[in-house]
């Protein structure tokens, strides 16, 4: 009798422990779906339109006020961001026109911390128009300069060049809202599970990665942990080994042309800055040829690795774009640079 006694109070004080953790499951889940932290289904920033120009592709919206990559984007009637400011711009002072991709627009951080917001808060007597958008590439940025920023006529202009600027394909905007490759075609749901560790044991992992809020929470902070090692690992590797540089001579030429597209449609007199943003890579090689490049054409090189080298602060969940105070230091260089360029 007091065997079962000790089975049966055994098997309750179980069901509870087991209810106990479900509960405590259920409530994480519902959690970050009802608080957006975390969604099941693809939740893409409601910040893009499709562009009526082919070359552009997408851009964003004029005049929103949206979260996307955990912080607020706002817009003006251009479609350009803004430091959170709303309204006409003041057309007394000159300005300062700024192209580039997801580090000059400011991913992951406020309206406040852009590099064009801070470059304007150093020098007042401008007005930075950041028109920059994540994930575009020279053709593109060419484009909005053509179309959007030259008929406002602009004091200088700063072209800020990511290493992944390469790339040549220019992405697209489907139905949902969801940026796609170039050559991307539609195909079945797979899933994408953690395999590594004791959770690569997990029965379910698949559908789970599919289903469960939770679980795509738990395996961002997985895949955090992972990449913040990779990058670590090849920092040190690129510093071990400088002149190993994975940007081919065809690139490079490539990138030449294209800029060649950009110069044309500039005034001759037009000052211009060439800002290289620092990956995790050293770059011995392929950087001094870029320097030469964009020297070639007229640009004054701000070379930001003579001030990071390959280890820019990045934000603690994002191992590619930079932190506010990556940010605010490389503005300070910037703003100093075109201050001696404006007393030459």
């Amino acid at each position: 009798y007091n065997s079962s006694v000790r089975i049966k109070n055994t098997c309750i004080n179980l069901g509870l422990a087991c209810g106990s953790v479900l509960i405590f499951f259920l409530v994480i889940e519902f959690g970050l779906r009802s608080t957006g932290l975390q969604t099941v289904a693809p939740n893409p920033p409601k910040i893009y339109q499709t562009s009526r120009d082919p070359r552009i592709s997408y851009e964003l919206i004029p005049n929103i006020q949206e979260k996307a990559f955990r912080n607020i984007v706002t817009t003006d009637s251009l479609g350009f961001r803004t430091n959170g400011e709303r309204g006409t711009k003041n057309q007394e002072r000159g300005t300062i026109a700024m192209l580039g991709d997801s580090i000059t627009f400011g991913y992951g951080v406020a309206d406040s911390e852009t590099l064009p917001a801070q470059i304007a808060a150093l020098l007042p007597e401008y007005q930075v128009l950041n028109g920059a958008v994540p994930g575009y590439q020279l053709i593109q940025q060419t484009a909005t300069y053509e179309t959007k920023i030259a008929p406002l006529e602009p004091a200088a202009l700063i072209l800020v060049f990511f290493f992944n600027d390469f790339t040549s394909k220019t992405a697209w905007l489907d139905d949902t809202g969801i940026l796609r490759d170039e050559g991307w075609v539609p195909a079945e749901q797979t899933c994408d599970p953690i395999t590594t560790g004791i959770l690569g044991y997990l029965p379910g992992k698949c559908w789970l990665d599919q289903h469960s809020a939770f679980y795509k929470a738990f395996k961002k902070l997985v895949n955090m942990r992972y990449m913040n090692e990779q990058l670590a690992e090849a920092r040190v590797a690129s510093q071990q080994n400088p002149e190993a540089d994975d940007v081919t001579p065809e690139q490079l030429e490539t990138y030449a042309t294209q800029l060649d597209d950009l110069v044309v449609l500039l005034p001759a007199d037009l000052p211009r800055l060439f800002v290289i943003w620092p990956d995790r890579k050293v770059r011995a090689v392929s950087r001094p040829v870029l320097r030469t490049i964009a020297e070639e054409r007229g640009f004054t090189v701000v070379d930001l690795y003579d001030t990071f080298g390959n280890e820019v602060e990045t934000l603690g969940w994002d191992t590619v774009h930079p932190s506010p105070q990556a940010i605010a230091k490389a503005a300070k260089i910037i703003a100093q640079e075109i201050k001696e360029e404006r007393e030459k």
